[in-house]
């Protein structure tokens, strides 16, 4: 019976979620392609008509991983976009990093990249550095937004703040997932929002 195109593309995602689980779980040289199409509830040809092998499957999981992200970045921060809602968007995504265990499961899988091929390793940072660029033009976009309203000024550059923010984001929620923050952190985070809205809206007069 030949599959719709609908039925692939739910078979892939199924792969792609127990590849997430199974990858978080076990070093990348232990986990294998049969645990994994079994944890979908799939057959292993079902899985190399998707995936050419082992090192496919962990790229193509990473490249989903961002695309899902920037999707929701995007539809978070709307058209045209506002500071307000990259706040929003960030304070929300804290929060989720309490609520869910799809963050966690992405944490422990990178912190196992020093045992993954170096072919791999190069292409994951690749497509990790270009999604984090698509997310830093989003704010950039933002930012640059409020500045021709006059609502932000407009001697700050935008490249500057949206680094800021990324590099700010990440680096906490990496710290959160490993435990050295308080859970309840998350909930501190209108302190460090509010800080750069002053930041980016009071003149040096007034500052």
């Amino acid at each position: 019976m030949r599959r719709t195109k609908q039925e692939s593309l739910e078979t892939r995602a199924k792969l792609l979620d127990a590849a997430l689980d199974v990858f978080s779980e076990k070093n990348f040289s232990n986990a294998s392609l049969t645990e994994i199409s079994a944890r979908a509830g799939m057959s292993k040809g079902a899985l190399y008509w998707h995936f050419r092998n082992k090192n496919d499957l962990l790229l193509r999981l990473v490249e989903e991983i961002c695309r899902r992200s920037e999707e929701g970045a995007k539809n978070a921060f709307g058209s045209p976009a506002c500071a307000q809602s990259v706040r929003s968007y960030y304070m929300d995504a804290y929060l989720r990093l309490k609520e869910g265990d799809v963050k966690k499961k992405v944490y422990m899988i990178m912190m196992k990249r020093d045992e993954w091929p170096a072919d791999i390793q190069q292409s994951v940072e690749r497509v990790i550095k270009e999604s984090m660029g698509r997310e830093k033009a989003m704010i950039e976009e933002a930012i640059a937004n409020g500045q021709k309203k006059g609502l932000l000024r407009s001697d700050v550059s935008p490249t500057a703040v949206a680094v800021l923010v990324s590099s700010i984001f990440h680096g906490l929620s990496v710290m959160l997932l490993a435990g050295m923050l308080p859970p309840e952190f998350p909930e501190y985070t209108d302190i460090l929002f509010d800080a750069l809205k002053r930041e980016l809206t009071e003149s040096d007069a007034a500052r």
